[in-house]
């Protein structure tokens, strides 16, 4: 617990200073059951005059009342970790920060002590030093904590190390060191590099929506207004309340709209909150900038830094609204490589960026994972019941404004019947991915082994024939063609370390007897600033992600090449495509795409990007007004 208060607020601060996260923690068994901890990092620091407010005040985060996506909310973690210590071992808890306004580049020590009945700090200012990082090079700006506290280290699922592993996977821009020491040297460690330089987006905070107050933030958000009447402060402080909901709020709950917010008492309020739940309301616009997503392509890059898989489907759903909520659902599917084969698939469950270490079967996001009959996506799953068996893992984040927990632990989300589908839907949405991927590879490897099969025998029989016979050898590719009587595909993905590109090939073969037409459609990741720099056959944008190449013949036992490169991505970034295509004859290795949801696609697209066109011209009327 006092690793992730430490490792949390590390990471908070270096995402809103816009710091790519180095952090280091270090855990030092002493004699008896004292366990020393040490935990730095690369952030901003903190001024020498707030480190005791900071470190010795419960309750000071300044973030408890703001609608936007955040880690930790009530202010109590690392002032609870100085208490601890204080309470098990008579210690001080040392602080050593540095910003980039210090003088001199010296770091400003303090030791602090808590004098609980007040709720304050004992703070003694110690000599300035400087502040070296893990590699013992001097650093500019950042933040160590030294404490001693009465613990054990522990190994397994509910260990530092797993916690540091899974925090890893979700935070693939941060760079995580793990040290753990005894008398006789190191006993335990980890390391995980950072596997993009993309940090989170920042999160905005948003207006709260009428269905998601309770009475005590009715009442505060009364008296601090600055608004003079009841329905100028609906109108300006909720987001949505059009003046037709405020007509109807304030008809509904009897109190005039004239009235001096400060001054409605507690019985009225009430009245007014009642009245919020009669109402209907449209949708806010741009609610979901106050969530902060993992997104699909980071959930791989962050899974890849943990787990060695060769297959990877990952959802990020679109932000919904529960009772004026935000939350938003992301799922990540892992296959193969060095995962166990022989027991449950590993569960990765998060929210807010922060692991779940505890209470597993009582999260409602394993219940969304366990209600889903994965035998029909190709994982063993007897009875459809409990967590299902094979080599896969499975990451769950739930991002939200306010996660509902089954605690004040905060160990496990509490149930919702609306959350439950859409993480069910999720996990369907990454099981047809699964499927989809078994299915081609079990097809191309009995292409395969039925071409290899051919390749071998027929021109041994050929050989032998035409020997005994005294005949020169008859041509085998029509032969190979009509047994065959296949077209198929293959394709692979090279990451090109000198040019830093990827090269996609989609290689086809043509083992029917007549020539073929086709349309041939790949999904790439596209996105600002990734680009196709060559494509050897010219293909051609279909909608966001997906190009097409026609194909206008390809002869019966003939072959064709599809290379294109693209730049813009980091080594590990695509690993995979998927292929499909339309003509008459199916494709092995290759799935036939649905034109139905393609004009949808192109659909969704349009609309979009006549809207981002909207706005333009709104923004660029406004800015001539």
């Amino acid at each position: 617990t006092a690793v992730k208060e430490a490792v949390d607020n590390s990471l908070d601060a270096c995402e809103e200073a816009r710091i790519l996260p180095e952090i280091n923690v270090e855990i030092r068994k002493l004699k008896g059951d004292r366990i020393e901890l040490i935990c730095e990092d690369n952030g901003p620091g903190i001024p020498k005059d707030a480190v005791p407010n900071v470190f010795g005040r419960f309750l000071l985060g300044s973030r408890f009342h703001a609608i936007r996506q955040t880690r930790g909310q009530q202010g109590i973690g690392i002032t609870g970790v100085v208490m601890y210590s204080q309470l098990t071992t008579g210690s001080k808890t040392k602080v050593t920060s540095i910003t980039e306004s210090e003088k001199h580049g010296l770091a400003s020590v303090t030791e602090i002590a808590l004098d609980t009945r007040r709720n304050k700090a004992i703070p003694t200012t110690l000599d300035r030093v400087v502040l070296k990082n893990y590699e013992d090079k001097q650093v500019e700006h950042g933040l160590k904590i030294e404490t001693t506290m009465k613990a054990k280290y522990q190994r397994g699922k509910q260990s530092v190390f797993q916690y540091l592993r899974m925090t890893s996977i979700v935070n693939p821009h941060a760079t995580i060191r793990l040290i753990v020491r005894d008398e006789e040297g190191i006993i335990d460690e980890g390391h995980w590099i950072r596997t993009t330089e993309k940090l989170p987006r920042m999160v905005e905070e948003i207006k709260p929506h009428p269905l998601s107050a309770t009475l005590a933030q009715l009442q505060r958000m009364l008296k601090e207004t600055d608004e003079k009447k009841l329905s100028g402060f609906l109108q300006h402080e909720f987001s949505p309340m059009p003046l037709r909901a405020v007509k109807e709020i304030t008809e509904i709950s009897g109190v005039e709209r004239g009235r001096v917010p400060s001054r409605i008492k507690t019985d009225d309020a009430a009245s007014i909150l009642a009245a919020f739940s009669e109402v209907k309301y449209t949708e806010p616009k741009n609610f979901e900038v106050c969530l902060s997503p993992i997104e699909d392509l980071l959930i791989k890059k962050g899974l890849s830094k943990a787990i060695d898989s060769r297959f990877a489907s990952t959802v990020s759903r679109n932000p919904i609204l529960i009772q004026g909520v935000p939350y938003q659902v992301e799922v990540g599917l892992v296959f193969g490589g060095d995962l166990p084969s022989d027991g449950p698939i590993e569960v990765l469950r998060f929210a807010n960026r922060v692991p779940l270490m505890y209470q597993q079967g009582g999260c409602l996001l394993t219940k969304g994972l366990e209600s889903v009959d994965w035998k029909n996506y190709g994982l063993d799953h007897p009875g459809a019941k409990g967590l299902p068996k094979g080599p896969a893992a499975v990451l769950i984040h739930l991002a939200s404004t306010n996660v509902q927990f089954t605690s004040e632990a905060k160990e496990a989300v509490a149930d919702n019947d609306v959350l439950w589908k859409e993480i069910r839907q999720s996990m369907q949405e990454v099981g047809r991915g699964l499927k989809a991927h078994l299915k081609t590879r079990k097809d191309r490897k009995k292409a395969r082994e039925k071409f290899d099969l051919i390749n071998i025998i027929l021109p041994e029989i050929s050989r032998k024939s035409s020997q005994m016979l005294g005949r020169d050898e008859p041509p085998l590719a029509p032969v190979i063609t009509k047994i065959m009587n296949a077209v198929f595909i293959e394709d692979e993905i090279v990451w090109n370390n000198e040019r830093k590109e990827n090269i996609c090939t989609i290689t086809m073969y043509n083992y029917t007897n007549r020539a073929r037409k086709y349309r041939v459609f790949a999904k790439w990741p596209e996105r600002e600033g990734v680009e196709i720099v060559e494509d050897n056959l010219r293909s051609t944008r279909e909608t966001n992600g997906l190009r097409k190449w026609v194909l206008e013949a390809l002869d019966p036992g003939e072959k064709v090449e599809i290379i294109f490169v693209v730049s813009g991505l980091e080594k590990g970034d695509w690993n995979e495509t998927d292929i499909f295509f339309k003509g008459e004859k199916d494709i092995i290795g290759a799935n036939k795409i649905d034109e139905k949801l393609l004009k949808e696609l192109k659909e969704i697209e349009k609309r979009a990007t006549n809207n981002e066109r909207l706005e333009i011209v709104k923004k660029e009327h406004t800015s001539n007004i």
